[in-house]
């Protein structure tokens, strides 16, 4: 009779931590594409509106349209630079899950080897012990026929 694997518990924790682990990550994932795509929405606005007002600059080039255009170019700035440290923040949450994801699943796989052997080990035993009970039946039969002479 095979013995139960002790930390089949303990693996079971690990495999869910994994899987834990790989919903954070693609959550994280989901929410770097959302802020980079944020990102990339701001500079192409950013291009749109610099082309916009060279072009309205080429047939009207009035002094107020061009200090607000530094106005709002600033502030458009700054909000592309808020945004890049977003993304550079997205990004280090993301490289952080991917290592813990990677850790989880080392984890599991070493248990999951540990289990392996475990099955192995006592795949070994009881083919020991079902060898040894037909060793004593041959035995036992041997006897038997040896006396009925």
């Amino acid at each position: 009779m095979s013995r139960p694997f002790r930390l089949q518990p303990i693996l079971e924790l690990a495999e869910k931590e994994a899987e834990k682990s790989a919903a954070r990550l693609g959550t994280l994932n989901l929410q770097k594409q959302q802020v980079e795509s944020k990102l990339n929405l701001l500079l192409q606005y950013r291009e749109d509106y610099l082309a916009r007002f060279r072009s309205g600059m080429q047939d009207n080039p009035a002094g107020d349209g061009w200090r607000n255009f530094h106005d709002f170019m600033d502030k458009l700035d700054a909000a592309i630079t808020q945004q890049r440290t977003i993304v550079g923040h997205a990004q280090d949450m993301m490289l952080k899950g991917q290592a813990e994801f990677r850790d989880r699943q080392r984890r599991v796989k070493a248990f999951d080897t540990l289990a392996g052997r475990h099955r192995e080990s006592e795949s070994r035993r009881d083919n020991r012990a079902e060898q040894r009970a037909l060793d004593e039946l041959a035995a036992t039969v041997t006897a038997r026929s040896g006396r009925g002479r």
